[in-house]
């Protein structure tokens, strides 16, 4: 099996088309399913370009519930804080658009959490960008019922998985759910 770092390579170097097809399927879905309906407040993640395209869903989830977003700190560990505005945002340590580190939220199993990675399997396991940070907090929450989110290329058959790696209760892909 191919090492972590080699993969997240040969998926990186796949994302290089127009996937606007792809996500606009997925938030389709997400903000049809019962998942969704029944989540009192959405953690997500403001997508960065290798990842889905989450803007819809993002907007109704400031329209409709409560959202949060995710400001990462220097010990490695992961705090979710509410947006009121998607203009209010800023860009943090990794480039990545951040709120205000203003009211921290945290997720319960009447809620949904939103999990980026380089890669999933159907069965739910991660391939995350290296740093830990989703894996400590998954584990950390392990009640919040959480959902993987990626495109058709990061969708994979196996992945190396280490006794760290926090998988996810379902993957959705292109506007299907696994």
């Amino acid at each position: 099996m191919e090492t972590k770092q080699t993969l997240r390579k040969a998926i990186r170097a796949q994302g290089n088309r127009d996937f606007s097809n792809e996500d606009a399927k997925s938030c389709i879905s997400l903000l049809s399913s019962s998942v969704y309906a029944k989540a009192s407040r959405i953690f997500a993640f403001f997508p960065l370009g290798d990842e889905v395209d989450l803007t819809a869903v993002l907007k109704d989830a400031l329209a409709h519930k409560v959202l949060a977003l995710p400001v990462s700190d220097r010990e490695g560990s992961l705090h979710f804080y509410q947006v009121i505005s998607l203009e209010l945002l800023h860009l943090g340590r990794f480039g990545i658009a951040e709120p205000q580190a203003t009211e921290e939220l945290f997720p319960t199993k009447d809620d949904l959490l939103l999990v980026p990675a380089v890669a999933y399997t159907v069965q739910g396991q991660r391939l995350g960008r290296g740093k830990g940070y989703y894996d400590r907090y998954l584990a950390k929450y392990s009640s919040c019922p959480t959902l993987g989110i990626c495109r058709s290329h990061q969708l994979v058959q196996s992945l190396p998985v280490e006794a760290h790696d926090k998988q996810v209760d379902a993957v959705l892909c292109a506007g299907v759910f696994y």
